[in-house]
């Protein structure tokens, strides 16, 4: 057991790192070397000179630290073990120049060169403490021989033993220097090979004399496999041997640039050019370099040959494939997998959500805050991982300024650059979710039956005119406010209707039951005393004539009150009857009539009256709601009319101004405080249709700026004897400073994505320009003026 596992004990340890492999090479040539030494002295040392010296005994250490040092690199530590074995041997040199004397032994030799070659495993300041320690011990030990304290033991005086102290010293550095070269040449030798293995060479150049220098690896990569070491050129006869034409002013323009930089140390250089080698085969070579310094430049050379071509061969189809990345129409953008953060985006990604590239790259969607909901977002991503690919995914995203977007999401993964990604397309189906509400509610309106058919079919004629001009750029512009209206419109529609429908229910339950009516009344009202009848007629009267409404906690008041004094009159379903008699405006019946409260069959006398008054109030109700649809369907076929051809008529501006607030009532009546202050100021000439909607765009613009909440002002006034001015203000945050010189630019918009063409302003200013006025604007944090001057004839 103990012969087969001796060998193994014996050998060295081998290690793959470069390094340490050379650093145990060079600590096994130590042991080795001084082990040696001590076998010479010791065994030959008798056999041809004289016996040994006392002082020899202190050689037994070197044995003890060779095996002391074996033991602890067999696991390793190489450092801590070179530490015990120079210290060691150290010792075993101090005590033999302390009795020897340092200059009449070949110790002191011995130590010093030890020393020196241990710097290659312990560094500089081991060196230092050793040669020191060891220079001041020799000095030490022959002061102290001078005075007489120490003995030395005799010099020896054979010729065997001076010839045997020479030997020991050769064979002492030889094989230091055997083992030290061994390893600096194993270290360059594999050096050597990884720099061919990396196509990988090294250069120096001299910038006085403007020679360049290549190693033996930079001769391979010109073609030279036969070269063993590095070689001189000028720079010159480099350029002309090896550098393709077309590159070579390329390398003069890089020196003559990096020569300015000589006294910057920290001043690097990079660049490809291309050579053309000994047996005629063109590289190209990636060459980095920087400054020694202002003498010494240096650097390295890689062949880069077959990435280089194959990037340039990819090229062409990644220059495609950016190209439609960044033109498409569509929101497009690559994101990582794990954190789902933005890699790239491409201009409708901008335009569509409002975030700039800068803004986007390196974030998520979810800190864009993108998805209103983030659970939706979880969900997706769920289903992604589970699935790979989503197809036709609607969902509700949002803008940088919360507006809402009904997109329809793609999404997949790709690899890209050897790293998975996640490629997602997101189409802006807006316009399309708004044109299938548009035709939701363009089917309820022409659904509609009773007495506004016609208007109906006004409106329906209205819109078919405006599809018709939908392709011309201004009328476009008017088409998205009518597509902004439509809901309101319909809104102010269909109200007057429901008002029609229920009143006229009312109305034919009155007639169905009129006969049997006055065949149960007609005895009782011609019994009646001729008082009474008379204020039975007054009473109606009063009731039919009723306009003025009361709020509701008026109302409430006036029938808590009103029914208590019912019930001293006996009068049934009291609270019923002081309800009917509030709403009729007859809440001080009782006090005005009070010979009908006070007759006989006044209950029955109070039910007819009721019914009375109750017909004519339906039929009131028929003619404010008729009046009131008939006013929306005017405004709107005069709101989508269009044109500026033909004479000017007289146009009453106020009137003008009046239609479109019609148009926008259902938007204006919940949170938009109306102002209008309307000085009566005479007719001008112009074109009415055009005017309508340069005050169409002032006021939506108005209110949007408010976010639908704040005071509308709309003054009308008389500016100097010729002209008249109308002023649309708002209580919104104002324009902000960078863009005012840009509000009437065709095109340019503050608004999102979507919201507005930019064409509305410029589209007003041309028309006020045509009707021979002028338009300007003041804004501040409190709000924003549009002052429009035109003149009156």
């Amino acid at each position: 057991m103990i012969r087969f596992k001796l060998p193994s004990f014996l050998t060295p340890p081998v290690f793959s790192d470069t390094e340490k492999d050379f650093s145990v090479r060079l600590m096994y040539g130590i042991m080795l070397a001084c082990l040696a030494v001590a076998l010479s002295y010791r065994i030959l040392h008798p056999i041809l000179a004289e016996k040994p010296k006392a002082i020899y005994i202190a050689a037994y250490l070197i044995p003890v630290a060779v095996l002391v040092c074996h033991l602890i690199a067999k696991t390793g530590r190489i450092l801590l073990a070179a530490h015990v074995m120079i210290g060691i041997e150290w010792l075993a040199t101090f005590g033999i120049m302390f009795r020897e004397g340092a200059t009449q032994t070949v110790v002191f030799p011995f130590s010093l060169v030890l020393i020196l070659i241990s710097a290659l495993l312990l560094g500089t300041r081991a060196v230092y403490f050793y040669a020191t320690l060891s220079v001041s011990l020799a000095v030490l030990s022959e002061y102290l021989i001078q005075k007489g304290i120490i003995q030395p033991v005799e010099s020896p005086t054979g010729p065997w033993s001076v010839l045997m102290g020479e030997i020991s010293a050769f064979i002492l550095v030889a094989i230091l220097m055997r083992y030290t070269l061994l390893g600096f040449t194993k270290v360059k030798k594999e050096l050597s090979d990884v720099q061919r293995y990396a196509k990988l060479g090294g250069w120096s150049l001299n910038t006085a004399t403007l020679e360049l220098t290549l190693t033996k690896e930079y001769q391979f990569l010109l073609g030279d496999s036969d070269a063993l070491e590095s070689i001189v050129v000028s720079f010159s006869s480099f350029l002309n041997t090896y550098v393709v034409e077309e590159d070579k002013t390329k390398l003069l323009t890089v020196l003559a640039e990096s020569l300015t930089h000589k006294e910057d140390p920290n001043y690097t250089v990079e660049f490809i050019y291309q050579i053309r080698r000994i047996d005629g085969k063109n590289l190209f070579l990636s060459v980095k370099g920087r400054f020694l310094n202002s003498f010494i430049a240096y650097g390295t050379a890689q062949d880069i040959t077959e990435k280089y071509l194959a990037e340039e061969a990819l090229r062409p189809t990644q220059e495609i494939y950016s190209k439609v990345f960044t033109l498409s129409p569509i929101s497009t953008t690559i994101s990582t997998v794990e954190e789902g953060r933005y890699i790239e985006v491409n201009d409708s990604f901008v335009n569509l959500f409002g975030y700039t590239r800068e803004e986007s790259i390196g974030r998520t969607s979810t800190e864009l805050n993108i998805w209103p909901d983030p659970n939706v977002r979880k969900e997706y991503l769920e289903r992604l991982i589970r699935e790979k690919i989503l197809l036709d995914q609607e969902l509700i995203l949002q803008s940088k300024d919360g507006r809402a977007i009904h997109a329809e999401c793609y999404s997949m993964f790709a690899e890209i650059n050897g790293k998975l990604c996640v490629i997602n397309l997101v189409k802006d189906i807006s316009e399309k979710k708004e044109a299938e509400a548009l035709r939701r509610l363009n089917k309820e309106i022409s659904d509609q039956k009773g007495l506004i058919e016609k208007q109906k079919q006004d409106l329906e004629e209205i819109l078919q005119n405006l599809k018709k001009t939908q392709s011309q750029l201004i009328v476009s512009e008017k088409m998205a406010a009518l597509g902004q209206l439509v809901a309101g419109i319909a809104h102010e529609i269909n109200n007057p209707i429901g008002v029609i429908k229920a009143a006229n229910d009312s109305i034919q339950n009155y007639f169905e039951h009129s006969t049997d009516r006055l065949s149960r009344h007609s005895d009782l009202i011609q019994s009646l005393d001729i008082s009474v009848l008379k204020e039975l007629f007054a009473f109606m009267n009063k009731g039919k004539r009723l306009q003025e409404m009361i709020s509701p906690k008026e109302a409430r008041s006036k029938i808590k009150a009103l029914e208590a004094k019912l019930k001293e009159f006996k009068i049934e379903n009291s609270h019923s009857v002081a309800q009917d008699l509030v709403e009729s405006g007859l809440e001080d019946a009782l006090h005005e009539f009070p010979k009908l409260f006070s007759a006989e069959h006044v209950q029955i006398l109070l039910n007819f009256a009721m019914e009375e008054i109750q017909a004519s109030k339906s039929s009131r109700l028929i003619d404010m709601s008729v009046n009131r649809t008939s006013k929306v369907v005017f405004a709107l076929r005069k709101f989508s009319h269009f044109g500026s051809e033909g004479i000017k008529t007289s146009v009453i501006l106020s009137e003008n101004l009046e239609t479109v607030l019609t148009i926008y009532q259902n938007q204006l009546k919940t949170g938009v405080e109306i102002r209008k202050n309307y000085d009566d100021v005479p007719p001008i000439q112009g074109y009415a249709d055009d005017l309508i909607h340069v005050w169409t765009n002032l006021i939506y613009n108005a209110v949007q700026a408010m976010s639908f909440k704040g005071i509308l002002g709309i003054t009308l006034k008389r500016s100097g004897a010729n002209e008249v001015e109308v002023i649309v203000s708002d209580s919104g945050p104002g324009i902000p400073f960078a863009v005012q010189d840009r509000i009437f630019e065709p095109f340019f918009t503050t608004k999102a994505q979507g919201e507005g063409s930019g064409l509305g302003l410029d589209i007003a200013r041309r028309i006020i320009e045509t009707h021979g006025g002028s338009i300007r604007f003041e804004t501040s944090a409190s709000g924003t003026k549009f002052f429009v001057t035109l003149p009156i004839a």
